[in-house]
């Protein structure tokens, strides 16, 4: 338990495949269930280091309001986006 972010449709696919995920699904009221896997919220660097490495880049979105108190759907933003150029983190950068 806990809070992750959780990646959905392609963007699941991928990262299920290129971080060895558990690709589950989430009603989303089409037919079929949407492609869902995520990465606890206190470890996402780890995952997060991993796709930049093997070349792709990272969006960050987080919820702007609080679910309990948004009407209808809980505005999201994406708050950072990393690349190779932009880590600051030590974690995160390659060990060369």
């Amino acid at each position: 338990m806990g809070d992750f972010y959780e990646m959905f449709f392609d963007d699941a696919l991928t990262a299920s495949r290129e971080l060895e995920l558990t690709l589950t699904g989430k009603a989303c009221g089409l037919p079929d269930r949407a492609p869902m896997c995520g990465v606890p919220f206190h470890s996402y660097e780890i995952y997060a280091a991993r796709l930049i490495a093997k070349g792709y880049k990272v969006a960050i979105c987080e919820q702007m309001e609080d679910p309990a108190l948004a009407k209808g759907l809980v505005k999201r933003d994406i708050i950072r986006v990393i690349t190779p150029g932009t880590v600051i983190e030590s974690s995160m950068l390659a060990d060369d």
